[in-house]
């Protein structure tokens, strides 16, 4: 997600096609309808473990911008070209964790923390009930799609 960050203006544009999931990071705890929080560490644990989050969340899109496997151990892995690739090869760019907060670990929050002076970032996560997912931080929404195996 750390290139997200850093083409922000991109960021937004795709944003705008999100529609419905815009509105993830607004939403209360609770599933006021289709969009739901991803409320526990093993929810959250078990919905990003061994997969890949793409965004924008359909690999169609003009704008492609990043992969990110999150393999079981918390390496946080972009995945780029695939592994053995030999110009674009997959590299571990991070970590990452998740953890809860409030009563019971109610409203998950995975943290990315990125190598050298790459930042971390906290996102509560929600399902937008349209195959999407909305990661929600500091710096606003992002919608993606998560998927078992490495590329998107």
């Amino acid at each position: 997600m750390k290139k997200l960050w850093q083409a922000a203006g991109v960021g937004m544009a795709v944003l705008g096609m999100a529609g419905q999931a815009v509105a993830a990071c607004a939403v209360p705890v609770g599933p006021p309808g289709p969009i739901t929080a991803v409320n526990t560490v093993a929810t959250l644990n078990a919905l990003l473990t061994g997969n890949t989050v793409c965004s924008p969340p359909t690999a169609t899109q003009p704008n492609f911008l990043w992969q990110e496997l999150h393999q079981a151990g918390g390496a946080l892995v972009d995945y780029k070209r695939g592994p053995g690739h030999a110009v674009d090869p997959t590299q571990t760019v991070g970590s990452w964790v998740a953890t809860g907060f409030g009563v019971n670990g109610i409203r998950a929050t995975v943290t990315h923390t990125y190598l050298g002076a790459g930042g971390t970032y906290n996102y509560s996560v929600f399902n937008n009930g349209n195959g999407t997912h909305s990661f929600c931080g500091a710096n606003g929404e992002f919608v993606t799609r998560i998927q078992a195996a490495a590329a998107c």
